[in-house]
């Protein structure tokens, strides 16, 4: 159903790596993810007067574990799993009395998450490198489309809702290397 109901606008991750031996490292961050309806909500009128524009909003920290597999001088590919704590949030919701949507679910909820990772990384300089990646969201949350008021739609509420939140990410990122002193 979440997939149904949301598309990804965008995943922001920061984070803190410190390498502990050999290749493998340990870090903290920040995710800020942010989802919007998808488009047959869009075409949905509400009131006749208003499309939909509702959001999921959700900020978390979490845990990073991983390892570097260097291939070259220039590059190395990167197995990572982040697991974390997000709190999350449906903004703009349109006001819904249908029955369908009653009892209303909560427009704020927290959840666990794992997030495993493997990106392509290349090195331009001694400081920097940059990266294509994969990764695959797993919120041990499930969806309750009463919370941002879809339960109404038949492509919604006709849809299976056997597993957990969860997405896919493909993106691109970048890397400050700090050199040990040593």
């Amino acid at each position: 159903m979440f997939r149904t109901c949301f598309a990804g606008l965008y995943e922001a991750n920061l984070s803190v790596n410190m390498r502990m031996f050999d290749n493998f490292y340990v870090g903290v961050g920040y995710q800020n993810s942010h989802f919007q309806n998808n488009k047959f909500l869009k075409q949905q009128l509400f009131n006749a007067k208003v499309p939909y524009n509702t959001r999921c909003v959700a900020n978390g920290a979490f845990i990073r574990l991983g390892y570097d597999q260097f291939f070259s001088e220039k590059g190395y590919v990167g197995y990572a799993l982040n697991t974390g704590y997000a709190m999350c949030n449906y903004l703009n919701i349109n006001p819904d009395s249908s029955l369908a949507n009653r009892p209303y679910g909560p427009e704020k909820f927290n959840a666990a998450y794992v997030q495993p990772e493997i990106s392509a990384n290349f090195i331009v300089d001694n400081t920097l490198a940059f990266s294509v990646f994969f990764s695959y969201t797993t919120q041990f949350s499930r969806f309750d489309p009463k919370s941002p008021r879809f339960n109404q739609f038949g492509e919604v509420n006709t849809t299976s809702n056997n597993y957990v939140m969860s997405w896919i990410n493909l993106g691109i990122g970048f890397t400050v290397l700090i050199k040990d002193k040593k």
